[in-house]
């Protein structure tokens, strides 16, 4: 009699896929908890960059699957794991003082994105990283969007100024979707080998935040209703799981809107609203102890990804391609720089004073992360200069979130940030 197990029918291959994608995610959530118990040893380490770390020499080390091996593609990615995140990022932002910050937040998240698209693409361009200017646009659209995940998680620790941290978060939460929109205009030039229209770009982008924008508050109102007759803390955080994906599922799949402007403002209108006017304590808890955990199990995945991604492109690759990287590494900050301090004085004219000091932690601490590494997985293999892409993406990633992301709290120090001890007022 043949044994079950030994049967090896297309089923049961593609059962042992599954299998092995099950084992490499447990086996990257026990990375994950010794990334966590080292990083409580060495306070300095920030955690992502610590998974980030790890994910690059057991990549390097070739002891794992690559992620496109386990099915770690754009779809699970920005279907599954980011909707959660950027919900949950969205849930503790006060309302109020992020219309105290509404103007840099705007500036940054709307105007400084199509600049720094249009700054980084033109530097790549102007040094022969890309024969095609709609290409390197489209990589300036990809490394526009702004992860400070660590430089967050740092704030916290360091005990800086609220207002500050409100501006990065809101500013990032905000940025992904327009990098996100503007990359899909982008994609649609290059595939089709159309013209710039802009008056059609411009009416493009509108229709697709203002719609995400729209069917987030839309189906963030109608959960509320719902909650609002329930004292279930069971039911209603299982009711938030679903919006925080449902909202990216139906803007982003079904209407062709921006899956992220939804879910961000799903997860406002829940977390401003909620708790005031339909949830217990008890809801409460529920929901941010749940969202934490996800948070914490969802960050993790990620961050231990972008370092095994090195295998997508190889170390030989990033080798072979140093100048590509150096070039796109140094018109990412520049078109940061050009970004935060064209548009940061300009901000103490609307009559809100800020510290000067704020600017240099908005430019050094907008990190690459997530995003980017999501578009650069979504690429076909038949994509014009894919693996130069590739090679460029991930090396500005890297840079960012291993450089950058250590020389932080650095800064904060020589800065004065740390502990609370700047204010609103007074500017450097």
């Amino acid at each position: 009699m043949e044994p079950f197990f030994a049967r090896e029918t297309p089923d049961r291959r593609q059962e042992g896929r599954v299998l092995d994608s099950i084992a490499l995610y447990m086996g990257l959530l026990l990375l994950a908890l010794f990334v966590a118990v080292l990083e409580t040893r060495l306070a300095g380490l920030p955690y992502t960059i610590g998974l980030v770390a790890v994910g690059l020499v057991v990549g390097m080390l070739g002891v794992a699957p690559s992620p496109r091996e386990a099915g770690f593609g754009r779809d699970l990615v920005f279907f599954v794991l980011l909707p959660p995140l950027l919900f949950q990022g969205a849930l503790h932002l006060d309302f109020n003082r992020l219309l105290a910050h509404f103007w840099p937040i705007l500036l940054f998240a709307i105007a400084g994105v199509a600049v720094s698209t249009l700054a980084l693409g033109g530097v790549i361009y102007l040094a022969g990283g890309f024969q095609s200017l709609l290409v390197a646009l489209l990589l300036g659209s990809m490394l526009s969007a702004t992860d400070p995940v660590s430089v967050l998680a740092l704030f916290k620790k360091a005990g800086v100024s609220e207002d500050l941290r409100h501006v990065m978060e809101g500013e990032s939460l905000f940025n992904d979707g327009t990098a996100v929109v503007l990359f899909g205009l982008l994609y649609g030039l290059v595939r089709t080998g159309g013209t710039v229209d802009p008056p059609a770009v411009v009416l493009g982008f509108l229709q697709t935040v203002g719609g995400g924008l729209l069917t987030g508050a839309v189906l963030g109102y109608l959960t509320y209703l719902f909650m609002r007759s329930l004292d279930d803390p069971l039911v209603e955080t299982t009711a938030c799981l679903v919006l925080a994906l449902g909202s990216f599922w139906v803007a982003e799949h079904l209407l062709h809107l921006s899956g992220v402007i939804a879910t961000v403002t799903a997860g406002l209108f829940i977390g401003n609203y909620g708790p005031r006017l339909s949830m217990s304590p008890k809801v409460k808890v529920s929901l941010n102890s749940f969202f934490e955990v996800v948070d914490f199990i969802i960050n993790s995945i990620i961050f231990l990804m972008i370092g095994l991604e090195i295998r997508e492109v190889g170390l030989s690759g990033l080798l072979s391609h140093l100048g590509l990287v150096g070039a796109a590494v140094v018109a990412m900050l520049a078109s940061r720089a050009l970004v935060v301090y064209t548009f940061y004085p300009a901000l103490n004219l609307a009559g809100r004073k800020r510290p000067g000091s704020w600017a240099h932690v908005l430019f050094w601490g907008g990190l690459r992360g997530s995003i980017p590494v999501a578009l650069l997985l979504g690429l076909p293999p038949d994509f014009p200069h894919r693996d130069e892409l590739l090679v460029a993406g991930f090396g500005v990633v890297l840079f960012s979130l291993l450089v950058q992301g250590l020389t932080v709290k650095p800064l904060l120090a020589r800065l004065g940030l740390q502990g609370g001890a700047e204010g609103e007022g007074g500017a450097r």
